[in-house]
């Protein structure tokens, strides 16, 4: 046996069983743990709700990573041209959990990549940092093959008898097939598959060599084989709880079909004996009284709607937590003008990018700039002081454009989760919470002016007795709010005033909404992160589902924006 062959680990798995192994972690030996030591998988023995995807065979999980233009050995080439566009269905997940037998990690820098890619596309210099990204697991769902390799692996105890390589085939073909094997039988155990971030990365610098001629099985095969692999073939047998038989019946069908050879059964006979001889233990499959696959109950959503996984998916310690899914009903809002306001001149170069994150749902959106600029979508507004006083750009604005429905305005380094936003009331204000002010706040005693102002109009100060339940100066988050066209009207001779007392804005706007509003308002939540939560804010995209957005996420920085425009790609089943 070659001695760097894989069929080799065999030895290894069976040895580790007879020890008494429960999990098995292989990796390959030109790898090496990030910062010397293995990362713990915080995912493994936690439970998931999930969803299905119908429309073909694989999801590449590179996209899914930061890479969209690759795919790994053994992915089906007829899938490429899917790997970006992401619908899914939702499963009737009642009362139903999972368990992650098989963890396949990614290899920073120089990943398993697909021999027809690397020899046409890749060059020895290109290196594939997953770690910049900091991406969530991916769960792959029953019937959503993903390739698996033997570099960086992790399996549970009930995916052991499948762990031999079928060795018929050449090892490269081999290796990726037995994980497909393996996805089939974790499917019918009512297992998963997830596929994490990289916690290994290569040493060596020279990148695998996968040669098209010893894969081409998996070119003109994958299919037939992958077809063959269904839960459905399992349904109809009475000897479903029995992992032997089920091993032996399914590679009856595979060698008579000509996807392994007869030699392939000796060796899986042979390994079943080897493992019941050192003591594993199958009666786990025989009490095994779960509901196979295919007779769960696959609800397609309302065709106005689509449900999108996160870019990060949850995988929860309680089985009773439901999955938070996003709807996006691609509503655009065309008599909405979308207000964002530039706090500094340099924030100029972000507009392609904002553009392109908005514009799908917002044809018509306005940038304040504090400088002079003659771009048709720039509003030059000096008179803002760095976000202070933004207000009176708000003003200015409206005056320039009175005929819009509504006025949204944004700061920044504001995201607005737009596809929330169907489920407000257009034809009411929005504002964030507020509460009194703090009396160690820097803009403290310069808000306390607002007091001068509503002395001499009562009318003012009654306004905002009603609105707060009392007579008392509130401040606020004051980087997201909405008006629409005639509270708009009627908040710019408030903002005149608030601007000539030089009250800052997150005073400013909240008692403008309170002099300006009785009772028809909505409190609009923005998320706001500090200290070290702000370097985790990429998490809170996905937890509240009534969060209308989060601040703040610095746009300027490329990486926010990298995070940002994969998770909203993903819902949009749209590259940007």
């Amino acid at each position: 046996m070659n001695p760097r062959s894989y069929f080799r680990k065999s030895i290894g798995y069976l040895y580790a069983i007879q020890n008494g192994a429960k999990e098995i972690y292989e990796i390959d030996e030109e790898l090496q743990f990030n910062n010397n030591q293995i990362t713990p998988h915080e995912f493994i023995n936690q439970y998931i709700s999930y969803v299905s995807r119908k429309d073909n065979l694989m999801i590449n999980p590179y996209p899914h990573f930061g890479y969209e233009n690759i795919w790994p050995r053994g992915f089906n080439i007829k899938d490429i041209g899917k790997q970006i566009k992401n619908s899914f269905y939702l499963i009737n997940s009642t009362n139903l959990s999972l368990k992650p037998l098989i963890f396949q990690g990614l290899i920073n820098l120089f990943p398993d990549l697909d021999s027809i890619f690397s020899s046409t596309t890749i060059k020895f210099e290109n290196k594939y940092d997953f770690k910049i990204l900091n991406a969530h697991p991916l769960l792959y769902f029953p019937n959503n093959f993903i390739p698996i390799n033997s570099k960086n692996t992790h399996y549970l105890y009930e995916i052991f008898p499948l762990l031999i390589f079928p060795i018929s085939l050449d090892e490269n073909i081999a290796d990726i097939w037995r994980g497909y094997l393996m996805q089939y039988f974790a499917w019918i155990n009512k297992g998963v598959v997830i596929y994490y971030n990289s916690d290994v990365f290569r040493k060596s610098l020279k990148k695998d060599n996968h040669s098209f001629m010893k894969e081409k099985k998996n070119f003109f095969k994958l299919n037939k084989f992958l077809d063959l692999l269904k839960v459905k073939n399992v349904n109809n047998m009475k000897i479903k709880n029995n992992i032997k038989e089920v091993i032996n019946y399914c590679l009856k069908i595979l060698i008579k079909d000509n996807i392994f050879e007869k030699i392939d059964k000796k060796i899986y006979r042979a390994y079943l004996k080897d493992l019941d001889d050192i003591g594993y233990d199958f009666s786990i499959f025989c009490n095994n009284k779960r509901n196979i696959l295919d007779k769960f109950n696959y609800t397609k959503i309302n065709s106005e709607f689509k449900l999108y996984i996160p870019s990060s998916l949850f995988i929860f310690k309680n089985s009773n937590i439901n999955l938070m899914n996003h709807l996006y009903s691609n509503k655009i809002y065309k008599d909405i003008l979308l207000i964002i306001n530039y706090n500094h001149d340099g924030f100029l170069k972000l507009n392609d990018y904002i553009t392109n994150l908005y514009n799908k749902s917002f044809p018509n959106i306005i940038f304040i700039n504090p400088s002079i600029n003659k771009m048709p979508n720039i509003f030059s507004c000096q008179t803002s002081d760095n976000g202070y006083y933004s207000y009176n750009c708000f003003k200015n604005i409206y005056l320039k454009y009175p005929n819009y429905k509504g006025y949204l305005y944004i700061n920044d380094d504001l995201f607005l989760k737009f596809w929330e936003l169907q489920n407000l009331n257009f034809s009411f204000p929005w504002l964030n919470p507020y509460g009194p002010i703090a009396k160690n706040w820097f803009h403290y005693s310069k808000c306390l002016s607002i007091y001068n102002i509503t002395n001499k109009k009562n009318d003012w100060k009654n306004n905002i007795i009603h609105f707060n339940g009392f007579f008392e100066i509130v401040a606020g988050m004051s980087d997201f709010f909405y008006l629409p066209n005639y509270y708009a009207s009627k908040i710019c001779n408030i903002f005149d005033e608030m601007f000539k007392a030089k009250i800052f804005l997150e005073c400013a706007i909240p008692n403008s909404m309170g002099i300006l509003l009785s009772s028809k308002y909505e409190i609009i939540s923005v998320k706001a992160l500090w200290r070290k939560e702000r370097k985790k804010w990429i998490n809170d995209l996905f937890k509240k589902f009534d969060q209308m957005a989060i601040h703040p996420i610095k746009f300027s920085r490329p990486l926010a924006q990298k995070k940002v425009i994969q998770y909203i790609s993903f819902l949009n089943a749209n590259e940007f």
